[in-house]
């Protein structure tokens, strides 16, 4: 492999691809767009495509125009204060219909404006009232974040000296919520993840080049991807938002440092053993290099895997992060190793290059070696005991659907949230929606049979209450009597769909609620409607799209997981040319993907009181421990192979375990670090992935890569590089 990393074996090839480097870095960079131009904070663009709820969407935007836009719910809540209460909300309605409110406010609705919406918009024990206000213009844009903040400042300038507690919530202030953290996530991490990284390396080198040269490299890395993604994202309209490049910042320096600490210290061994720094560098890519190729490779097939998901998080996420770590490969096979040999002996100063350095044999992890080698099998019984109980918090998960929990308690939507769900039946928070289309006459003339479905769901467990044309307030009346109800508000303008409003009891992003949608779309199927063919029934609302959410990320993971298992074990193969060693690595990932899941969700749910777990995050904590897992038992296996050919299976398998034992600890170190950047943010979401994945890289690092790979190695033998059979017997 040595033959084709030019860029490390002469002085005029390390010029040549740094320069080619930067070239093609300035070259990408004037082609894309800026990141800013692509990002979005438009939620429905990461959700499942095809999927019922989401055309249940697009449905209410073209038939309900007058309902378009996002609704922002202003709450007025006190404990005893009615008349001020009152008060502040005709103040704020006032303020809020006067021309001196912004432009994007297309509607608002008091409950003060009759009698019906009075019932509707205040609580049954009078503690609370609501005003919705209906927003236009893209959720992304400066006027819309203006307006909600617009709005949170008048209400609280009419609660004023009321005792009236006030705050925004409804899917605008949530919007404006999550605007405010994703403009920031993506530099914060950045800066965190740089400041880490390099006081990581000046510890673990004490040399400024050594700290220095790497981040210059993995920094130009990380613009090429995020120019890269860019393009990706303006020419196959791939959504973007501040959580992907905020993730894809910290995999990049993550992976690229481990990648530089990889080189750093085989490169010092050779430079002992060898003083042309350009030799040296040579042989260390030739034993180095496939080991990180294998690395990347393990990570980019199963990034890659996730463009074929449903789930639109996945298929915008994935091939973005698998273009990085190739991005991050390249820079690690060819711009990486020029620069060090360019510095050559002076990349170690001011430390001199002392031999027992890189030599030695003895310290704790050659105690570690020596420990695993003589005795695998106890070793391999206590690890499997602690990774196997560690396991068995899995099963007590409590998946969490709802975005608003992830917030932090300071947000002011999930404080408006809280209140309103203390006060209103919570399934009025975010309601249902049934949209029935009219396949040829007007669907008025299908009331009756529309009233026989809505009256079969208000008779199902779970249902509250059930409105629509013929029901506006949620019982049958006559049609004299729902037109003076609002009964017109549940049909489109041209007559060909009406509209069902149902309110389930309890949490409407439980697990429970998730189960009601199945049924209410068994009921519409069953119905008159749906089997005559004179009507089209779509079940839609926050509830079923966390359902669709929920069975679009359960249908991913049952070919995402073995697609992608299969994937790293071929990358195994053909790098180890073996069978046996990459069936027990792969086992290796999975446990430990086992063990990580269990205690990160004991910690999440005992320890820090998380209400659920972000059920996205299973799938995430899979893909990136599967994919990192494998990275270090490559770079062991290698050594381990390299080893025994020089000294037998015992002192071999000794021999590797120390030697890397120092550098896989400070990449492992460094590994869980950037993604514990993750953990300073405030959703708890990302917190969760960025604590879990850290977990698991320390326990790949402390525990799998240390004792479990190679007990298993020392347990099998020569039996490990079948059907290769000159692997494992003592060279002459």
């Amino acid at each position: 492999m040595s033959k084709y990393l030019f860029s490390s074996s002469t002085l005029k090839g390390a010029i040549v691809g740094i320069a080619g480097w930067f070239i093609l870095i300035g070259l990408v960079s004037s082609l894309a767009p800026a990141l800013s131009e692509v990002t979005t904070n438009d939620q429905n663009e990461f959700l499942p495509a095809g999927a019922e709820s989401v055309e249940a969407i697009d449905i209410r935007s073209e038939k309900f125009p007058s309902s378009e836009g996002i609704p922002a719910l202003v709450v007025f809540n006190s404990s005893d204060a009615t008349e001020g209460r009152n008060s502040a909300v005709s103040k704020f309605t006032e303020a809020a219909r006067s021309n001196n409110a912004p432009k994007t406010i297309s509607s608002v609705l008091s409950p003060y404006d009759s009698p019906a919406t009075q019932k509707t918009l205040v609580s049954s024990d009078g503690s609370t009232s609501m005003v919705i206000v209906t927003l236009s213009g893209s959720p992304a844009s400066v006027a819309f974040g203006e307006a909600v903040d617009w709005l949170s400042d008048q209400a609280s300038k009419s609660g004023a000296n009321l005792e009236v507690t006030t705050a925004v919530t409804g899917p605008a202030g949530i919007i404006n919520d999550a605007v405010k953290v994703f403009q920031s996530i993506d530099l914060r991490v950045t800066m965190i993840t740089v400041l880490l990284v390099l006081v990581l390396l000046l510890v673990i080198y004490r040399s400024p080049a050594l700290a220095l040269v790497p981040l210059l490299i993995i920094g130009t890395a990380l613009t090429l991807a995020q120019s890269i993604a860019a393009l990706l994202s303006q020419q196959f309209d791939l959504p973007l938002n501040g959580q992907v490049t905020a993730i894809m910042s910290v995999l990049v320096f993550g992976a690229g440092t481990n990648y530089a600490l990889f080189i750093v210290s085989r490169y010092r061994e050779e430079l002992v053993l060898n003083s042309n720094k350009w030799t040296a560098m040579k042989v260390t890519m030739s034993k180095v290099g496939p080991s990180i190729a294998g690395s990347a490779g393990t990570t980019i097939v199963a990034m890659f895997a996730l463009t074929f998901a449903s789930f639109g998080s996945f298929r915008s996420l994935g091939p973005m992060l698998a273009v990085a770590i190739f991005i991050v490969l390249l820079a690690g096979l060819f711009a990486m190793p020029a620069a060090i040999a360019l510095l050559g002996k002076w990349a170690f100063w001011p430390r001199p290059l002392i031999q027992n350095s890189s030599v030695q044999t003895t310290g704790a992890w050659h105690r570690v070696g020596r420990t695993v080698s003589r005795r695998p099998l106890m070793v391999f019984a206590i690890t499997m005991i602690g990774i196997v109980t560690t396991t068995l918090p899995s099963w007590t998960i409590i998946p969490s659907f709802n975005f608003i929990d992830g917030f932090p308690d300071s947000a002011e939507s999930k404080q408006g949230y809280n209140l309103l769900s203390e006060a209103f039946p919570q399934g009025q928070l975010a309601p249902t929606e049934i949209f029935i289309t009219s396949q040829s006459a007007p669907i008025s003339e299908s009331f009756e049979s529309l009233e026989t479905l809505a009256s079969t769901i208000s008779d199902t467990q779970g249902v509250l209450r059930v409105s629509g044309p013929t029901r506006p307030a949620g019982i049958p009346v006559d049609s004299a009597t729902a037109a003076m109800q609002g009964a017109a508000r549940y049909v489109s303008s041209d007559e060909t769909t009406a509209r069902l409003e149902v309110l389930l009891e309890g949490d409407p992003y439980a697990t429970d609620a998730l189960g009601y949608i199945l049924e209410l779309r068994r009921l519409a199927a069953d119905s008159d409607l749906a089997k005559t063919g004179s009507a089209r029934i779509i079940v839609g609302g926050e509830t079923a799209v966390q359902a669709d959410t929920k069975a679009s990320i359960d249908a991913d993971i049952r070919w995402i997981a073995p697609v992608s298992i299969f994937a790293i074990f071929a990358v195994l193969v053909f790098l180890l040319r073996s069978i046996v060693a990459p069936i027990y690595l792969v086992f290796s990932v999975i446990v430990s993907f086992g063990s990580t899941f269990g205690l990160s969700i004991f910690i999440f749910q005992q320890v820090f009181g998380h209400s659920g777990v972000a059920y996205s995050n299973g799938v995430w904590m899979f893909i990136f421990l599967v994919a990192l897992g494998a990275d270090y038992n490559i770079f062991v296996m290698s050594r381990i192979r390299e080893a025994v050919n020089k000294e037998g299976f015992r002192d071999g398998i000794a021999t590797a375990i120390g030697r890397t034992g120092g550098v896989v600890t400070s990449a492992g170190i460094i590994l869980a670090g950037t993604f514990a950047v993750l953990t300073t943010l405030p959703l708890r979401d990302i917190f969760q992935l960025g604590f879990a994945v850290m977990l698991g890289v320390l326990i790949d690092t402390f525990v799998v890569r240390a004792l479990l790979v190679p007990s298993m190695a020392a347990l099998l033998g020569e039996v490990s590089w079948w059907p290769n059979r000159k692997i494992g017997r003592v060279q002459d």
